[in-house]
């Protein structure tokens, strides 16, 4: 028995040195090219569950918060955790705050997704679409009530669709069989139908003040977070931070406006949708994977609206370069790493949340930047030139033709 336990360790590593255990090489792509890398890699995230666990590990940098332990326990693990739940079924269909659905119903979620994964790039973006705009990325029941209330609904911010039905809302049918409704990605980051686009209207916090006030709850915390902004730190604290345009994502090093995630390549983006999901479920279920990667897909391929072209020896170009370049970073999008928070005027809160404050703050992406504001993380400049006469970033008192220059410059992106 000894002896033919040393032959087979022999022949393992005689295996191992001519290569024929080694894991599958990596496929050969630019990693630029972030669709063709999401193409290459996409088996690699539907069907090996280590390889999904590499990535996690790689993204969560500051590991000991309470956002990044509750992921490192329960996600992409050799046996249990949370790929044992089962998949929500992916159906949906409109809200039409009129109309009651009854419960019974299939016709009420006429939104069927494909769960088989594309085989072409279009067909990946066009699925990804789908999601965006269609699939229930979590569900609250303060918007289950406000949706049945149309009188409200203004002064909310909340949009409609040419049929309707709300933008950014669906109904579809829990784990439990219960008929709900759940909010897609296009409620915040779905302004005017533009995909991206933040709705700048929308005032989650107003929907929740009046939620609480209407089951004798003082709300009165929420009255604080206004259009646009909201807060997701899940801590006592109200940390409210503007909502993000997501045209620059694919060039942000990091997600969360305390950078807690660290986008190490496109797979980060997709598995941060996934482990968003499953807690907006109340970890009852998980998504189909296809139509995790397809929404990573969609989401970094967004471009902004046309901006205004400017040509290369554009004056403002130059005082972009002297007063803004070293933190964003034209090379990358114009975004860059983190800084601590203490460097922003106003101070930022959310940035030593105990659940997922890093104390730290990312540098975003300005490409977008001249669709509209408002600006800053907290949403305090309402226009592009507030900003400026503010004297962001570095202090530096520009002259009123530099501030022109700039601002012209910066609409450009």
């Amino acid at each position: 028995m000894k002896r033919e336990l040393t032959i087979l360790l022999a022949l393992t590593a005689l295996l191992v040195g001519c290569g024929e255990l080694e894991q599958e090489p990596e496929p050969e792509v630019d990693p630029g090219d972030t669709l063709a890398w999401m193409e290459a890699y996409q088996d690699r995230y539907l069907g090996d569950r280590a390889w999904r666990r590499t990535q996690l590990e790689a993204t969560l940098w500051s590991p000991d918060l309470p956002y990044a332990r509750k992921r490192l326990k329960s996600y992409a693990l050799s046996e249990g955790g949370w790929d044992l739940l089962p998949e929500l079924l992916a159906r949906s269909g409109p809200v039409f705050p009129e109309q009651a659905v009854p419960q019974e119903l299939e016709e009420a979620l006429p939104t069927v997704f494909p769960t088989k994964a594309p085989t072409t790039r279009e067909q990946w973006l066009a699925l990804g679409k789908q999601v965006f705009w269609q699939m229930p990325m979590r569900r609250d029941n303060y918007l289950e009530w406000i949706a049945t209330r149309p009188e409200l609904l203004e002064e909310t911010g909340f949009e409609r669709n040419a049929d309707g039905s709300l933008r950014g809302l669906v109904r579809f049918k829990d784990v439990r069989g219960q008929m709900r409704v759940g909010v897609t990605c296009g409620l915040c980051h779905g302004g005017g139908g533009v995909a991206g686009r933040t709705n700048t209207a929308l005032d989650l916090g107003r929907a929740r003040q009046l939620f609480n006030d209407s089951h004798g709850i003082d709300g009165s915390r929420f009255a604080s977070w206004g259009p646009g902004r909201v807060d997701i730190t899940d801590d006592p604290a109200d940390d409210p931070l503007r909502v993000p345009d997501l045209w620059g994502t694919r060039h942000q090093s990091y997600l969360n406006a305390s950078g807690i995630v660290r986008v190490v390549n496109p797979a980060s983006v997709a598995i941060r949708f996934e482990t968003q999901y499953i807690p907006g479920h109340g970890l009852e279920a998980r998504p189909n994977r296809v139509l995790s990667w397809a929404l990573a897909m969609y989401v970094l391929s967004l471009e902004p609206p046309t901006s205004p072209a400017v040509a290369p020896e554009h004056p403002g170009r130059a005082v972009f370069e002297q007063q803004c370049a070293s933190c964003h970073n034209p090379e990358r999008g114009f975004s860059g790493d983190l800084i601590p928070s203490w460097l922003l005027s106003g101070g930022v809160s959310a940035a030593e949340s105990p659940m997922r404050g890093t104390g730290m703050m990312k540098v975003p992406s300005l490409v977008g930047i001249g669709q509209g504001g408002p600006f800053m993380h907290d949403g305090r400049h309402a226009e592009l030139r507030d900003v400026l006469e503010a004297r962001h970033p570095t202090g530096a008192v520009l002259s009123a033709e530099e501030r022109d220059d700039l601002l012209s410059y910066l609409q450009s992106l």
